[in-house]
């Protein structure tokens, strides 16, 4: 999957995404920058096998869980 040629790339992301990607990474024991190019590379083959029409991103909703619930915490200094 991964090419052993990556290119280093900076990235900005919404707190609530970093947060996101930093569990999941946590819970799947790879690194942030595995589960990105999973998840792209995911997105390109749908993308290249869909054709026409809307696409429909489940990964998405769990952001937006995510999201909700950091949103909830108290803000800590």
């Amino acid at each position: 999957m991964s090419s052993k040629l990556t290119q280093r790339t900076t990235i900005y992301l919404e707190p609530y995404v970093k947060k996101f990607l930093q569990l999941r990474a946590l819970q799947q024991s790879k690194s942030i920058s595995a589960i990105i190019n999973e998840h792209f590379e995911f997105l390109m083959r749908k993308f290249e096998n869909s054709g026409k029409g809307k696409q429909q991103h489940p990964s998405l909703a769990e952001w937006e869980i995510v999201k909700r619930e950091l949103d909830k915490k108290p803000k800590q200094n």
